[in-house]
């Protein structure tokens, strides 16, 4: 068929595929952990893949940004959460957040109408603390925003820091199980965050829909932050690499 991936010997496009949306997954809901190894027998007889299917899964997510080869060390590895790393996540998140702002198509045909189906499916899934599926609705909420910009280039960029994203607030939302009526509070907050924005779409006010959107993608740095501030020893494990100390004034 025209333009479908040549199938490589001992994997099909859709067997590497399913390769790479399940290793993914279970990078992103930390099943497997930021530093541990991977290698191919792990691939084979914990999940079920082919050697060829399993090796270029873990190239695409090489590419991805995570996983990483370090072939003097035991080969492929879960990439770390490095806090320099997740500066530099923030500030593109927050980059794209708001030029989504100032471009998403607010009187897009069927927007609203699939913001609405998404939001109703995401504040289910947040009463049910089903914290994979709660990352995926709300990065399909905002990746259905990005869409309308009918910029593919930029749309693929946005996806990229989503799913950098998702693996990030799995962490959080994880570890605020130790202080639930925190994270009953901010699920909530995030909802109506959301419902505000989809107000704001609906009355065509972009100057308010600018304002709140810009401020909801602030919320994944304040919402670790507040984690790391009241517990940082017991949330620090051996697999985050911290950043430089900060200098005395």
């Amino acid at each position: 068929m025209a333009g479908e991936a040549p199938a490589e010997p001992g994997g099909s496009p859709s067997q590497v595929s399913l390769a790479v949306e399940l290793l993914r997954d279970r990078i992103i809901d930390l099943t497997l952990a930021p530093g541990s190894r991977i290698d191919e027998r792990l691939l084979i007889d914990r999940f079920g893949l082919g050697r060829t299917p399993a090796r270029e899964a873990l190239n695409r997510l090489a590419a991805e940004g995570f996983v990483t080869f370090r072939p003097n060390r035991g080969g492929a590895v879960v990439q770390p959460l490095d806090f320099r790393e997740f500066e530099q996540l923030i500030e593109a998140h927050q980059f794209c957040e708001g030029m989504l702002a100032h471009r998403c198509r607010l009187d897009a045909p069927g927007l609203i109408e699939d913001l609405r189906e998404i939001q109703d499916r995401y504040a289910a899934t947040v009463a049910a603390r089903d914290f994979l599926e709660i990352t995926r609705l709300n990065a399909d909420f905002h990746m259905r925003m990005y869409a309308t910009m009918e910029n593919a280039m930029i749309e693929e960029f946005a996806r990229q820091v989503q799913r950098r994203v998702m693996r990030v607030l799995n962490y959080t939302y994880q570890n605020e199980l130790a202080d639930p009526s925190h994270q009953d509070a901010q699920f909530e907050l995030n909802l109506a965050q959301h419902e505000d924005i989809l107000a704001a779409m609906a009355a065509g006010d972009r100057g308010r829909f600018a304002a709140l959107l810009v401020d909801h993608g602030r919320y994944v740095s304040y919402r670790l932050v507040h984690l790391l501030e009241r517990r940082r020893v017991d949330l620090v494990p051996d697999w985050i690499t911290p950043g430089p100390a900060p200098s005395g004034d």
